[in-house]
């Protein structure tokens, strides 16, 4: 196996808010971690706004308007993932546990537990789609990478929503203003995986409160992989943060240096405005149900709570959408805002007609290799029960050791001009923003295999394995999501279409190639035995791609589902303000709202996006 969850002996990782024993009504028992200032009463009441989704982008919402006085309601319809999933949501080396794209992989206290349609680009495999049902949302969840968008990429947002505010040289402040930095432990690290600092001024002093740091155990494995990239001409940078994602270097992650701990919005944000007695209330393992509206206008949200209880939160301002780009086209679709054909079949009253509603689907796949190599990995803490208990001592002393490190830190991204591909991928390559990464390498530090259970997935052996892998970072595959009832607590329908594009397959077998010849090369001889998946048997396109199709997973950055655009955009679903088409005092902040995915992996981004629309919203409240 890749890590066992069986594992108990660490001592359970409490967080600064978690000091209260609290029950509220409608609670359940594990609600212990927020001052009762924060906790909401399952009862009618009205705030300044009402914010759906305790995620990522919402609980940056919430605490931001909070901060400025103004009376807040969070609804999230999960708990508190330090008690609901322990030291599992904490501990970096355990970000694995609940990615598989299996059903079996699934941990139901802190995940949705989605599962795709049967996706004819993956041999009709139905995949489980990750995300956080928890306070902070995936953020507690993810695999901790922290970069940033290229320059041109928000250049070109800027273009396609038609507004200035969001081309680089203006977007930039709020990439800065939610984090507070923690440069590199070289010192700690070994020699040959040292870190060099950031482009000055890539980071504010103690601008805010998220955390974000580097492991201080480095897999080894990365700094052999480190030379391969190197070989093959990707060259060393200093970092993916100050607006280019070229070269190979290791990432940045949410990682609190104090303990080595997940940071997330949950830890950051809300336990700040909340520690600070900010007018936020918090309506844990409660469901929103719909928006209501008067005419156009969103008055409030129904919402039921775990234990049954039915009421209204009104907003006298605001509601504010952030449920994620799987759940908030859901939610407007079950309040009457979307394509008229699909409200129409379930008799909900059409209140804004808007075609982009759950269209546009994208997220970033990736197909891989494993190989049996030459290095101490993250596999020790799977198959050696001595080198486990060790690696737990180490923790439980001061958070360091391999369970320190989520398991892929080091990136490569190249970026790929036409050439030698066919018409409508070099179309592609020519069309996307002019320093946009075309593909990202990974090195995983264990064995990912077919990639659907991560627990369990993984040989019984006592060899070591890393895994290679490759995610396409211009997905041209779209899908959608939809609904299927008008129960808000029924799954949507999710759809993403993933290799579907013949562009996206050729991409692929590119990428695919693109590992072994990084594995082949001279440098990295001493450092692998044997491809044990798919193996070197499989050599031909057909082979190849069929051996994705059934292995391939996604980064679990569903995207662009509400998207912002203009006006004329017949697509658009939000203004460059996060409004809603068609009604007045609704707003969508979240993933689902970009007018398309950009390279790189959108934590960061979507941390930013937060800051900036919550600015939006409170200079046009004064």
């Amino acid at each position: 196996m890749f890590l066992p969850r069986w594992t108990s002996r660490l001592v359970p990782i409490l967080l600064p808010s978690v000091a209260f024993t609290i029950q509220p009504a409608g609670a359940s028992t594990a609600d212990a971690t927020l001052p009762r200032p924060a906790l909401g009463v399952p009862a009618n009441a009205t705030f300044d706004y009402v914010v759906i989704g305790g995620g990522t982008a919402g609980l940056v919402v919430a605490a931001r308007l909070a901060e400025a006085n103004r009376s807040v309601a969070v609804i999230e319809a999960g708990g508190f993932y330090p008690v609901d999933d322990g030291n599992f949501s904490t501990v970096p080396s355990y970000a694995v546990f609940g990615a598989g794209s299996s059903a079996e992989a699934i941990i139901p206290s802190v995940d949705w537990g989605f599962m795709t349609t049967a996706q004819a680009g993956l041999n009709n495999r139905s995949m489980h789609y990750a995300r956080g049902k928890t306070l902070g949302g995936s953020s507690a969840r993810n695999y901790f990478t922290y970069n940033r968008p290229t320059v041109d990429s928000m250049n070109q947002w800027a273009t396609a929503v038609g507004d200035e505010s969001y081309s680089w040289d203006n977007f930039w402040p709020y990439f800065q203003k939610s984090v507070n930095y923690t440069g590199p432990d070289n010192e700690a690290r070994p020699a040959n995986a040292s870190i060099p600092e950031p482009a000055a001024g890539s980071f504010t002093a103690g601008a805010g409160p998220l955390r974000v740091s580097f492991p201080t155990w480095a897999n080894a494995f990365s700094s052999w992989a480190n030379l391969g990239w190197q070989a093959l001409g990707l060259n060393g940078t200093t970092d993916f943060v100050s607006g280019t994602l070229t070269g190979v270097q290791y990432c940045q992650n949410t990682i609190n240096p104090d303990g080595q701990i997940r940071s997330t919005s949950y830890s950051s944000f809300l336990t700040s405005a909340a520690d600070a007695g900010a007018p936020i209330h918090v309506f844990n393992n409660t469901l929103a149900q719909r928006i209501l509206f008067n005419g156009t206008a969103a008055t409030g949200v129904a919402v039921s709570s775990s234990q049954g209880a039915q009421y209204v939160l009104s907003a006298a301002k605001e509601v504010i959408l952030s449920a994620g780009a799987l759940q908030s086209p859901q939610l407007l679709l079950l309040s009457g805002v979307g394509p008229a054909k699909i409200l129409d079949q379930f008799d909900i009253e059409v209140v804004s007609e808007l075609p982009g509603v759950g269209a546009n689907l994208q997220d970033h796949i990736v197909v891989g290799t494993t190989y049996q190599v030459n290095t101490l990995t993250h596999s020790a803490v799977g198959n050696n029960l001595t080198f486990l208990y060790e690696s737990e001592d180490q923790w439980n002393l001061n958070g360091g050791g391999i369970l320190g490190n989520p398991g892929g830190e080091l990136i490569a991204w190249e970026r790929l001009e036409p050439g030698n591909f066919s018409a409508a991928t070099n179309e592609v390559l020519a069309s996307a923003a002019a320093d946009a990464p075309t593909l990202e390498y990974l090195i995983l530090d264990a064995y990912s295999g077919n990639n659907q259970d991560y627990e369990t997935g993984a040989p019984d052996t006592p060899y070591m394995y890393a895994s290679p892998v490759a995610a396409l970072h211009v997905p041209q595959s779209r899908g959608f999501v939809t609904i299927a009832s008008t129960d808000a607590s029924v799954a949507p329908v999710v759809n993403p279409n993933w290799l579907t594009s013949p562009v996206d397959q050729e991409l692929a077998l590119f990428a695919f190639r693109r590992l072994r010849q990084m594995m082949d090369t001279t440098v990295m001889q001493p450092s692998w035995v044997s491809e044990v998946v798919p193996g070197r048997n499989v050599t031909t396109d057909a082979q190849i791609l069929n051996v994705l199709r059934q292995n391939a997973i996604q980064e679990f950055h569903a995207s662009a589902t509400c998207k912002m655009g203009v006006e004329t955009d017949a697509d658009a679903v939000v203004n460059s303000r996060g409004q809603v088409f068609g009604t007045e005092n609704l707003r969508v902040v979240d993933l689902s709202a970009v007018p398309f995915l950009p390279g790189g992996h959108p934590q960061g981004l979507i941390y930013a996006l937060a800051e900036k629309i919550t600015d939006d919203i409170l200079r046009s409240s004064w």
